[in-house]
């Protein structure tokens, strides 16, 4: 029900991990047959869009280095990431929740074709709140002869032979994973920072 001019609605009651004095954030990511991952962390309430922009991209990194993922479309390896932003800043405590979709490559049709159906979906679920899709052009280009790593290669060297091997897990977050330790101290530098703002990892519909 839509709120009358001039009436505010109280906004939602806690969940079990959010927090009154923070940015409440979830991220939520999506691979292919349906596996998830969930990434909960708090922001200091008062953080400019910016800031939350480069946590939310500094933490993109560990996330696709979490697990394998497949792309969310067709199933082929996953190398990139699509987000997707559903904010609501205006309420107290504020909230965000940004939708990651693990894909093999943007430029192709058939995954542009799935995430606009995503985005309409869930916009649609929104009550419009998301908008209408960008332009695929406002993502920019991949430069021409590069391929981003595999998704679930370790998050350090981030060599594509990793990505089918047995990798050790960071032991504070539970996400970013690594070939071995000399990988993981050498990437340690980049990682601490979203490391630490990690409230809660799950994964979901995994062996």
């Amino acid at each position: 029900m839509a709120a009358r001019p001039g009436i505010s609605l109280p906004a939602p009651p806690l969940k079990e991990w959010e927090r009154a004095d923070k940015l409440n954030i979830e991220l939520i990511g999506y691979g292919w047959a349906e596996k998830r991952v969930m990434v909960r962390l708090h922001l200091p309430k008062d953080r400019d869009p910016d800031r939350i922009q480069l946590a939310v991209a500094l933490m993109g990194r560990d996330i696709k280095h979490s697990k394998h993922w497949l792309c969310e479309i067709c199933g082929a390896p996953a190398r990139e990431t699509h987000f997707q932003n559903l904010s609501w800043h205006h309420l107290d405590p504020p909230r965000l929740i940004i939708y990651i979709h693990f894909v093999c490559d943007m430029d192709k049709a058939h995954v542009r074709a799935g995430l606009t159906t995503s985005h309409n979906m869930l916009n649609l679920a929104q009550g419009g709140a998301m908008g209408p899709m960008p332009s695929f052009d406002a993502f920019g280009q991949r430069p021409a002869g590069v391929a981003y790593p595999l998704a679930g290669s370790c998050a350090g060297c981030q060599r594509d032979e990793t990505a089918g091997a047995e990798l050790m897990r960071c032991s504070k977050c539970k996400m970013s994973r690594y070939c071995g330790a000399e990988c993981q101290k050498k990437d340690w530098k980049r990682h601490k920072v979203s490391c630490g703002m990690v409230y809660s990892v799950s994964f979901e519909n995994w062996d």
